[in-house]
């Protein structure tokens, strides 16, 4: 783990869960695309200085086909508490999908971008979840491809805290 603790670096760990999920769709379940994840890169590229994204997947092989940059690297551990582990220690998460990646970024502590895609509206899981309960209000919900609305709504909100 000392490999991935650089002074003066901000680590961001992405948690990328794909597997399962590509199958159970039908249920709500959905994975965000790569414009996701680079909408959300792009945030925190805009809030810090010196930033290494830390991919972490049941997926490295797309990850690694489609999340390309110099200040990305990718977990090499294989075991799952090794990954959490390392999830739990950056200084902020980004949430695609399920509960693996939540609980890494409640025990980060620090500042959480998510997938607000997840779950999808559907009679078996989305219509049995309300996202204000899963999702914490301090969080950053973003939808695929949608940037540009994300950058106004950090605006407002930053706004309406003065009023």
């Amino acid at each position: 783990m000392r490999v991935f603790c650089v002074s003066g670096m901000t680590r961001v760990c992405l948690h990328f869960r794909r597997g399962d999920f590509l199958k159970l769709d039908n249920l709500g379940y959905t994975v965000p695309d790569h414009r996701f994840v680079h909408d959300a890169m792009a945030l925190y590229l805009k809030w810090f200085t010196n930033v290494t994204f830390i991919i972490v997947s049941n997926d490295m092989v797309w990850c690694k086909k489609n999340i390309k940059r110099d200040n990305v690297v990718y977990s090499p551990f294989t075991d799952p508490s090794l990954d959490f582990a390392l999830l739990t220690s950056c200084d902020h998460v980004i949430v695609t999908s399920g509960t693996f990646d939540w609980w890494g970024a409640w025990l980060s502590g620090g500042r959480t971008v998510y997938f607000s895609g997840f779950p999808r509206q559907n009679p078996r899981l989305g219509n049995r979840s309300n996202p204000t309960d899963y999702y914490p209000n301090h969080w950053i919900g973003i939808p695929k491809g949608d940037f540009k609305n994300v950058l106004l709504y950090l605006l407002l909100r930053a706004t309406m805290r003065h009023v």
